[in-house]
């Protein structure tokens, strides 16, 4: 039973947030005209690997290139940054205030100055910077930033936390979606967020993930997929703040965004600080691009009245066509609606499932894991293989992974893809989970590549080897076992007894609607 001085703080609580509510809101979102994204670049390094691409290999195809190592990761964002002539559009779940985050804005700001149209849209639930920031960046001629769903109260901390109690149901939901594009000639998509631990400078944990980047028939898609957010009523503009601020403000966040990138140099040191020329990079890029078709798909931005269209169902026919495997990678799995049935109804017509996630070790959500685990014999029971990911992988996954001068304490997986009879792939932000699949926008590619899908489905082998990855299993007495290159147990493998004791208790929250 509830304590009285329990109740009466809830209730006031309460009261707050609804009072709150009613006070505090955004200033009317401005009328704009629908802006389109630039036509292709017609000159420039990533123009000219655009158009040598399609004369070779025609308008419908795509090429293709994994990007697994954290290194080349961040590098070829500095490169397409760096090479840019006209266009670059940014749209991402996460931007830290780390130091990857302030050396990619400052080649941004650097890419803006010389006159490439920078467009950003960023998701407001994780984004540090202030409003007054956001609108002073916002006063380059060449720079604009745009919210997707902000909260009102988003300069304050309690502010904001009471916002999001009395508007919980539509500041609940968000953008997840990552995307790159470049002189509308070449993309990068996947499941990178921007900071430290995306890109190997993680001091608690750095993430082992996938992007790709693509070019040739499938930009434009995703050009045109990126304009439909930036559009949309619920991508918000920050241009009713200017105005309050001095003009100066611009060059003081220049300042301190130099200043940052200064202060962060020992940590990137395996990074250029600076532009350069990336000629070498990009022939390189362009000899080992892996051809095939795509499409981009992507949730519709998510409305707050009425049904969204979602990702998973876009995908879900993977699963048809499929006759000999099925391969998937997500770091948060709790399964929704139909899935199980769906994975029982693939093996019983032959083919041979895997799913790699992340262990209690390895996990950087615990509460995710302590309303996954309970799905671990129903999982196995439909047929499909389960592995999670071990929180101390192979030296090759580490240096996947990690960037000097950084070796994290753990790696965690944060690859989001399926394969299907190494033909098809999708690479993109789609855990399978119930936020991402029923609450967030999510987007990703769809790709039709023999070469590209048998690369990816190598790389989800090695995860599930046993030097990286414990198989689970049912043994003789209905108890479940991880088995290893190095041991068998049973009991889920973690870091420490505290995090044991945190999932215990995270399994008593009523949250997995919300995981």
């Amino acid at each position: 039973m509830q304590s009285y001085p329990v109740r009466l703080t809830f209730l006031i609580l309460f009261g707050y947030a609804i009072l709150f509510s009613g006070c505090a809101s955004l200033p009317p979102r401005p009328d704009l005209a629908h802006e389109p994204a630039l036509a292709p670049a017609v000159s420039g390094p990533v123009a000219m690997l655009g158009d040598r691409f399609r004369k070779t290999n025609g308008a419908e195809a795509s090429g293709f290139h994994l990007l697994i190592d954290a290194r080349e990761a961040l590098d070829a964002r500095l490169a397409l940054i760096d090479s840019a002539t006209s266009a670059i559009d940014l749209q991402y779940f996460i931007w830290k205030g780390d130091a990857v985050g302030v050396l990619l804005f400052d080649r941004l700001l650097q890419a803006a100055d010389r006159g490439v149209r920078v467009r950003i849209i960023v998701d407001d639930i994780w984004l540090g910077a202030t409003t007054k920031n956001l609108a002073a960046l916002n006063a380059h001629p060449n720079l604009e930033i745009r919210i997707f769903n902000p909260n009102p109260g988003r300069d304050t901390t309690i502010g904001g936390l009471l916002n999001y109690l009395a508007s919980f149901q539509a500041l609940n939901q968000r953008m997840h979606n990552k995307l790159m594009i470049v002189d509308n000639h070449a993309i990068i998509a996947g499941g990178r967020n921007l900071g430290n631990e995306y890109f190997g400078l993680g001091k608690k944990f750095n993430f082992l993930d996938v992007d790709v980047i693509a070019v040739g028939g499938v930009v434009e898609e995703s050009s045109d997929a990126y304009d439909h957010y930036w559009n949309d009523i619920s991508v918000y503009p920050l241009t009713r703040w200017i105005d309050e601020l001095p003009d100066n403000t611009l060059e003081e966040v220049r300042a301190e965004v130099a200043e940052r990138v200064e202060k962060y140099r020992s940590q990137l040191t395996a990074y250029s600080l600076q532009p350069r020329n990336w000629q070498n990079w990009l022939a390189m890029l362009e000899e080992n691009l892996l051809i095939g078709e795509a499409h981009f798909l992507q949730d519709d931005p998510v409305q707050i009245e009425g049904e969204s269209y979602r990702l998973i169902d876009m995908i879900s026919y993977f699963a048809d066509p499929t006759r000999e495997e099925f391969l998937l990678t997500s770091p948060y799995l709790i399964p929704v609606g139909t899935a199980l049935q769906d994975f029982e109804k693939v093996i019983n017509q032959g083919v041979r499932g895997k799913i790699i996630t992340n262990s209690l070790a390895s996990t950087n959500h615990t509460l995710v894991n302590s309303h996954y685990k309970k799905y671990r014999k129903p999982i196995l029971a439909t047929g499909t293989r389960l592995f999670e990911f071990r929180h101390q992988p192979s030296g090759t996954v580490r240096n996947w992974a990690d960037v000097e001068p950084v070796r994290a304490p753990f790696i965690s997986l944060h690859a989001k893809t399926i394969v299907s009879d190494r033909r098809l792939c999708f690479i993109g932000s789609l855990n399978f989970d119930p936020r991402a699949i029923v609450i967030n926008s999510e987007n990703g590619l769809l790709i039709d590549s023999v070469e590209l899908a048998a690369e990816l489905a190598d790389f989800i082998d090695y995860l599930t080897a046993p030097v990286n990855a414990y198989e689970v299993t049912i043994d003789k007495n209905n108890r479940l076992q991880w088995k290893s290159s190095d041991r068998t147990i049973n009991a889920q493998p973690a870091r420490g007894g505290m995090q044991g004791i945190v999932d215990l208790l995270g399994g008593l929250l009523p949250i997995e609607s919300q995981l």
